[in-house]
């Protein structure tokens, strides 16, 4: 789940039976940011594994970062599944074309990248947080880091708008379990994010601070139950262009 935190998942985990009660175990992440963690961990000493891997991912980022010819499967849903209006893939949609992968290809290990909590939130209601000006500075200006470091809103407020995003994940990260079978599962993530600690605000690149390079580690496993059937996924790419899609993730 891109840019989870090991401590939002503490602050949420009341609510799932698959997190654990009190302290979550984390990891220490190669990158603070997606590039990062995906130049750094999909590398040629790791040409067999990828070779049988597959990877269903919602980040732009693949576009640069990933060659399909490297894994037994590479979806990138963001091609086809993007929503303008809320800028973002569903975590429903992942969930999905990951159940319908797993099923179909019987893989040996398949890694699924959910957008949730990354920005946007657009379960947030408290502020327009639409995209601002990205400043050519330290901090992610846009969207809702801008509306914190503008004054329009609190840090406070942005939390809990980011522990929402994390819910809607997690909420279908319940249905992906009971759906496909993993003697072993590592809920994890790429990075963290920022909220003001170091004075950061989003996350960056080349930025080896604990909010950012410490990422959960919960190992669980999954049993297809057969309570959910993926309807069939559409081919055809959407009308969004990439730098579109990379400027609603604060890249551009």
């Amino acid at each position: 789940m891109d840019t989870c935190r090991p401590d939002a998942l503490e602050a949420v985990a009341s609510g799932y039976d698959f997190l654990p009660n009190g302290r979550v175990p984390t990891a220490t992440s190669l990158g603070s940011n997606s590039r990062e963690f995906m130049r750094y961990n999909f590398t040629e000493e790791y040409r067999e594994e990828m070779d049988q891997t597959a990877f269903v991912t919602f980040n732009p980022n693949s576009d640069a970062m990933l060659d399909p010819n490297d894994w037994l499967l590479l979806d990138e849903v963001w091609r086809d599944a993007w929503e303008a209006d809320i800028g973002s893939v569903r975590p429903r949609t992942v969930t999905n074309r990951s159940i319908a992968a797993h099923r179909e290809l019987d893989p040996a290990r398949t890694i699924i990248q959910y957008q949730q909590p990354h920005t946007p939130y657009p379960h947030f209601e408290k502020h327009d947080c639409g995209a601002l000006a990205i400043e050519d500075d330290a901090n992610d200006r846009s969207g809702i880091f801008g509306a914190i470091l503008d004054g329009k809103i609190t840090r406070e407020e942005a939390w809990e708008g980011y522990l929402d995003n994390l819910r809607w994940a997690l909420d279908d990260l319940e249905l992906l379990l009971s759906n496909l079978d993993s003697e072993r599962v590592i809920i994890t993530s790429d990075h963290g994010e920022c909220f003001g600690e170091w004075g950061l605000y989003g996350h960056h690149k080349s930025t080896p601070v604990p909010e950012l390079i410490r990422v959960p580690w919960v190992v669980t496993e999954a049993t297809d139950e057969g309570t959910h059937e993926p309807p069939a996924a559409s081919t055809d790419p959407d009308d969004v262009g990439l730098d579109s899609k990379l400027s609603s993730l604060g890249y551009l």
